[in-house]
């Protein structure tokens, strides 16, 4: 078994727009997708259309926008007395990844075979590491990361915005610059461990607290033992 580690000191390592969160979102975006999906696969189709139809009438939210602001969907489930709720959600979750507390950080495996591809893509390309590896353990705005990674501009923008879009970038906060106020953005994690074995390959992200407790899935409780 091979273990690649990337992290925030890995700055040279050889291997917007959309509408910006205002605030950090933890791992909601990163999974949204892909839970959505997991609890479509688990509702009867009748449940699944009349939740869909209230989330869109009621809030005009889909089920993966509804989970990025998480207490929506989860509020929304509750009103199916018939279903267990927070046993489904967490069941779902589980299904993309499992959350171990490790002093004042977290590990989180990514056990869904699609997010773990998406995040090999990123690994995988030359400028996006550069760029992630930029702002791991730190705020940078838009002009830090390309005076630090010299990456041009306009292939920076566009894929800081797919991985803001893809939840590997958080944007952290804005300050003042020049009378004007700026967006810094952070990496989700601050390490990365690549598992490549035998017929099977993973991925552990290492999130320090405040991102991950910032999540609205977390705040729900739903990731409680």
């Amino acid at each position: 078994m091979i273990c690649f580690t990337l992290n925030s000191s890995d700055l040279l390592i050889p291997f917007i727009l959309l509408f910006l969160i205002s605030c950090m979102s933890g791992i909601d975006r990163l999974i949204s997708r892909y839970l959505a999906n997991e609890i479509k696969h688990q509702l009867k189709t009748s449940t699944l259309k009349k939740i869909e139809k209230d989330l869109f009438f009621i809030h005009g939210m889909s089920i993966k926008l509804s989970i990025e602001n998480f207490k929506t969907f989860h509020d929304q489930l509750q009103s199916f007395p018939e279903l267990d709720s927070k046993n489904l959600e967490k069941t779902c979750i589980e299904r993309i990844i499992r959350i171990n507390k490790i002093n004042d950080h977290y590990s989180i495996k990514i056990v869904n075979s699609k997010l773990i591809t998406k995040i090999f893509e990123y690994i995988g390309d030359h400028e996006s590491r550069k760029l992630l590896s930029s702002i791991m353990g730190r705020d940078l705005t838009i002009p830090e990361i390309l005076a630090e990674t010299k990456i041009l501009k306009s292939p920076a923008y566009r894929k800081i915005e797919n991985m803001l879009l893809d939840g590997l970038v958080l944007e952290s906060g804005k300050i003042l610059s020049n009378n004007k106020r700026v967006s810094r953005y952070r990496c989700l994690f601050d390490e990365i461990k690549l598992i490549v074995g035998q017929n099977n390959f993973g991925i552990e992200l290492i999130i320090n607290k405040k991102n991950l407790e910032s999540s609205t899935i977390f705040k729900s409780g739903v990731l409680e033992n």
